[in-house]
């Protein structure tokens, strides 16, 4: 596929469901990939939930911006918080714009029961780490 414009009918390259392109929030309704694939938010939902079974590598997610859940880009569950513990940061330390006051280490479960921890702050990036 090559430029999407908003009013698009697209199909979901995970689904096979028709869908139209659209603005949602500050972002779109769909993604894509190096491939130049197109996905719904439902197929981006469906994937995220599958690369959560590979516990090989790390997973990149979010952290609700109450600290309580793991998610994807649209805030879609994908574990849920079992434990933080925030350390202070310096004022000036090199994580102090992005992450604030304090830096919080976190264990995840995510939906299918996995353990992944990692280092973040809420509503921030956060790449987990499958927990032994």
């Amino acid at each position: 596929m090559n430029q999407v414009n908003i009013g698009d009918t697209l199909t979901c390259a995970e689904t096979g469901k028709l869908f139209v392109a659209a603005i949602d929030g500050s972002t779109t309704n769909y993604a894509t990939n190096s491939k130049g694939e197109v996905f719904s938010d439902e197929g981006v939902h469906i994937i995220d939930k599958r690369e959560l079974l590979d516990r090989t590598k790390p997973f990149t997610c979010y952290i609700s911006s109450d600290g309580k859940h793991a998610t994807g880009w649209k805030g879609n569950v994908l574990g849920y918080i079992t434990e933080s513990h925030s350390t202070p940061l310096p004022f000036g330390h090199k994580f102090y714009h992005w992450h604030g006051k304090n830096y919080t280490a976190y264990t995840v479960r995510d939906i299918h029961g996995g353990l992944w921890y990692g280092k973040s702050s809420p509503g921030m990036c956060i790449n987990l780490r499958p927990k032994k």
